[in-house]
Parts: C-alpha cells; sequence; structure tokens
C-alpha cells in the first residue's frame, strides 16, 4: 500500500513539471532581463522543492526495508527471550537468597532464645542463692532474737516481782561491771561533751523562761555543741530541766519535812543555770526518800504502787541531772527507776545510755531490748528511736550491716521529722545571740518568772 502511494505521488509530480515547464515558456517568450533573473530564483525554489520531495522519498524507502526485514525482528525477539530468561534466572537467585536469609534469621532467633534461657536460669539460681542466703540470715536473725527475748523475758521476770531494797545509799553503789573500767578515758570523753551542755544550761532555762518550745531549744543547743552532742542528750537534759521546773512549780518540795534545812528552788535553779547540778540533786534526793518512806508504812497496795511509780519518774530527772558530773550516781538512780517500775521505758532508755558510755555492750544491748519489748509505739516515740539508734551500732558492729540499716534509718527518720539537725537563719542566729548576751543579767528574773506560781501556791 505504501509502494502505491509513492508511484502515485511521482506521477502526480511529473504531471505538475510539465504544467510549470509550459508555463516558463509562455512566460519566457516575452521576457526582458528583469524576467529573466526571475526566471532564475524560480529554478532555484523548484530544485529545493524536488530536494525536499527526493529525501521525504528515500525516508518511505528505508522505513518500508525496514520493516520487511524478518533478520532484525529474530533479533528482537531474541532479545525478549533473552530478557525474561534473565528475569527468571534473577528471581530464583531472589528465592535462594531470601531462603538464606531466612534460614540464617532462624539460627539468630534460636541462639538469642537460648542465651535468655540460660540467662533466666542464671537469674533463678542466683535467686535461689539469694533466698537461700536470706532465709539462712533470717534463721540467724530470729534465733538472736529468741536469746535476746528470752533473756528479756528472764530479767523481766525477775524485774517484775522484785525484792525492792529502798535503802537509797545502796543505789548508789555503781554497777559491778562498772568498777574496773579506766575511769579516766570514759570521764575525759563524756566531761567533754557534759561541760559543753553544761555551760548551755543557763541558756536552756532562759530560753524555758521566755517561752522558746522544746525542738527549738534542742536546735539551738545542737548548733551550739556544733552537733558534736548526740540529739537524745541534748533532748534529755532539756527534759530534765523541765522536769525539775515542773516538780518545783508543783509545790513537792515545800511540803518536805526537811524543807527548812534543804536550799531553796530559787537558788537550785540558779547553780543548775551555772552548771552545778548538786543542789537540784539535793532535794530530789530528800523528796525520793520521803516518798519511799511513805510508800513502805503504807497499807494501801495501790497507794504504795502509785508513791513507787512517783519516785521512777524523779529518779529519772535525778539521773539526768546525775550525768552532768557523774555517771556512777546516773546509773545508780536509773537502776532504782526501774527496780520500782519495771516497765519504766525512759528509765531503761537512759540506764542503756550510761551502760553504752560505761562500754558495758551486753547490758546496754538488753536495755535497749526492753525499751523496744515495752514501749508504746505512739508514746514512747523517743525512746523507741534512741533504742534503734544504738542498736544498729551494735548490729553493724557484729556485721548484720542490713538490720543496723533499717534501725538507723528508722531512727534518723524521727529526728529529722523533729528538725534538731536544721541549720539556723541569719535571724534566728542574731535572736539566739541576743539571748545568750543578756542571759546572766536577767536569769535570776527568769528563774523567779519560771517559780512564780510556785509563790502563788505558797501564798
Amino acid at each position: 500500500m505504501e509502494q502505491f502511494v509513492s508511484l502515485d505521488f511521482v506521477s502526480t509530480v511529473s504531471l505538475k513539471a510539465d504544467f510549470f515547464a509550459q508555463a516558463i515558456d509562455a512566460y519566457l517568450s516575452g521576457a526582458g532581463d528583469i524576467k529573466i533573473v526571475s526566471l532564475i530564483l524560480m529554478m532555484l525554489a523548484l530544485l529545493l522543492f524536488l530536494f525536499l520531495i527526493i529525501i521525504i522519498y528515500i525516508r518511505n524507502i528505508i522505513f518500508f526495508v525496514k520493516s520487511n526485514n524478518p533478520q532484525k525482528n529474530i533479533e528482537d525477539e531474541d532479545d525478549k527471550l533473552i530478557n525474561l530468561f534473565n528475569e527468571d534466572e534473577q528471581l530464583e537467585l531472589e528465592k535462594e537468597l531470601q531462603k538464606e536469609l531466612d534460614r540464617a534469621l532462624a539460627e539468630r532467633r534460636e541462639k538469642e532464645k537460648q542465651a535468655e534461657e540460660q540467662e533466666k536460669q542464671n537469674k533463678e539460681k542466683e535467686q535461689e542463692k539469694e533466698r537461700d542466703k536470706k532465709e539462712k540470715n533470717e534463721q540467724k536473725k530470729q534465733k538472736k532474737e529468741t536469746a535476746l527475748t528470752k533473756n528479756a523475758q528472764e530479767n523481766h521476770k525477775r524485774i517484775k516481782e522484785p525484792v525492792i531494797d529502798l535503802d537509797w545509799k545502796k543505789g548508789r553503789i555503781p554497777p559491778a561491771d562498772l568498777v574496773s573500767l579506766p575511769t579516766e578515758g570514759v570521764s575525759l570523753s563524756y566531761q567533754q561533751n557534759r561541760r559543753e551542755l553544761n555551760q548551755l544550761l543557763g541558756l536552756v532555762i532562759d530560753m524555758l523562761g521566755r517561752g522558746v518550745d522544746d525542738l527549738k531549744i534542742a536546735q539551738t543547743v545542737n548548733y551550739k555543741t556544733q552537733g558534736i552532742t548526740d540529739e537524745n542528750e541534748i533532748l534529755k537534759i532539756i527534759d530534765a530541766v523541765k522536769q525539775f521546773i515542773s516538780i518545783c512549780v508543783s509545790g513537792k518540795f515545800v511540803h518536805l519535812e526537811k524543807y527548812a534545812s534543804l536550799p531553796g528552788e530559787e537558788q537550785a535553779l540558779y547553780h543548775l543555770a551555772n552548771g552545778d547540778p548538786s543542789l537540784a540533786l539535793a532535794l530530789l534526793e530528800q523528796l525520793m526518800d520521803e516518798n519511799i518512806d511513805k510508800a513502805n508504812v503504807s497499807a494501801s497496795e495501790e497507794k504504795r504502787q502509785r508513791l513507787y511509780d512517783d519516785v521512777s519518774g524523779y529518779a529519772c530527772c535525778f539521773g539526768s541531772l546525775a550525768e552532768i558530773n557523774d555517771i556512777m550516781l546516773a546509773t545508780s538512780a536509773y537502776e532504782l527507776a526501774i527496780e520500782l517500775r519495771s516497765v519504766n521505758v525512759v528509765a531503761w532508755s537512759r540506764l542503756g545510755d550510761v551502760y553504752k558510755k560505761a562500754n558495758s555492750t551486753s547490758k546496754s544491748v538488753w536495755a535497749y531490748q526492753n525499751v523496744l519489748n515495752f514501749a508504746d509505739g505512739e508514746i514512747d516515740i523517743a525512746e523507741i528511736a534512741n533504742a534503734n539508734k544504738s542498736l544498729s551500732e551494735h548490729l553493724y558492729a557484729e556485721g548484720n550491716s542490713l538490720q543496723a540499716a533499717k534501725l538507723y534509718n528508722s531512727a534518723k527518720q524521727y529526728y529529722d521529722s523533729l528538725g534538731i539537725n536544721r541549720r539556723l537563719d541569719k535571724q534566728e542566729l542574731e535572736i539566739i545571740e541576743i539571748i545568750e548576751n543578756n542571759s546572766k543579767a536577767s536569769l535570776p528574773d527568769t528563774i523567779r518568772k519560771l517559780l512564780s506560781e510556785q509563790g502563788k501556791k505558797r501564798s
């Protein structure tokens, strides 16, 4: 069809060429110079047109030859087959690679699973060892606690129904295991701490007279001792001073038979403020003696026990003030307090303190254990904290660091809650400085103010 179209196109061109030739002959028959130039230009245009026609014709012939060439078609088909073969081979290769990858992943997962199982087994073994260790420690702990409880129960039975020897002079005899102690070494360390508290007793009484609360006073004393005095010692001396003032205000000394021969309360407080507790101890001793005598002659068991309980409390105050200068006398006072009232938790706590200072470890542990046995968790919080702190030191020395840490943290939480170790701010320090500077001058008026209620009772 393309061939037919090409031949028809050539015949048409030939007819057109004949027509142009006749036109040119007619035109040239009357042409001048200008016509000759025009003719030449027309001939050039015709030649260009024919050249274009030839190029188009040659292009059509080449296209026709290519379209009817079977060898070229075969090569194209071969290329297609080769491409298909390459694609199949590539797909197979990809499948093989995917299989290898899946196999490697499966092996890796299996190894990871085995490693996890091994690690799990190792952890279980470690946990089992830890459980065994804990069980052994618990068994040891239970044995120790059982032994301590048994010992405490035996001592409690011994103390619960005591054969009370109320000879106060015998109460002054120090414990047997304290007599042989190197008292010089003990007194040096003890006196150093006591001297510092001793120097601060006037400040304590002055602040009590100004209505300052106990915890703020304790915080002040802790600051003045630069934190080297135990929190319990500070709280104990403040409590003892307050208790002595309370006994004075209640008028109990006034009603003593030998009151006329005793130092006055105001004088005793003034000496105590200057670090000398001897006059206060003389008043307390006479008060205890007369109450013990009354209890001995009383026909009422209830009244006798009430008097013994009162004397047990006075003995704790006596012991705390006596600790300032005489640890042996303090020890005897606490032992008397327990002898009269075996469940006196305060006395057990303070007895443990003096045994601890005297390096009588077994007795101090026994005393602190009785604190925990007899204490009321809501009332005797301070005594429980003191016992826990001291027992933690003993347990740590024995190697039981875990239990020691628990007891120590329990005690620390209590003291932290009081704020006794909190630093004083600038304004508080300035106020304390003013109080301390005026303490000596204002001390007599402060003491009279503290005892003013007693004066009202006398009148």
